[in-house]
């Protein structure tokens, strides 16, 4: 059994994982922002419970919105995690963090890892 609380809580995405808005999908190709990508072989998928989807799985309403995603070492996608509306609300502040002291060329510590 998997307690409430920790049902609720936010998961950890790799440091290297960036933050996007998914607007469009045609499998392998996804549009993440302004770029169109390709899904590596072995490439996963996670809805926002952070279950597996397969891309013939993903309805319309499904593959649209925020998400986290990892490029493997060819610049192909690996992973996309589907966020819930409070992982978008700390990756939007995240963001905001890191141009902030890009701007000022600090170190910066993102808040997952």
């Amino acid at each position: 059994m998997i307690s409430h609380s920790h049902a609720q809580a936010v998961r950890n995405f790799p440091v290297d994982s960036k933050f996007g808005k998914l607007t469009s999908l045609s499998y392998p190709e996804f549009k993440i922002d302004k770029e169109i990508m390709v899904m590596g072989a072995g490439g996963q998928i996670r809805n926002s419970h952070n279950l597996l989807v397969r891309p013939p799985m993903l309805t319309k309403k499904d593959h649209k919105g925020y998400v986290r995603y990892q490029k493997d070492n060819m610049g192909l996608l690996h992973r996309i995690w589907f966020l819930t509306p409070e992982e978008i609300q700390l990756a939007k502040k995240e963001e905001k963090l890191l141009k902030k002291q890009n701007s000022q060329k600090k170190f910066s510590i993102p808040f997952f890892q």
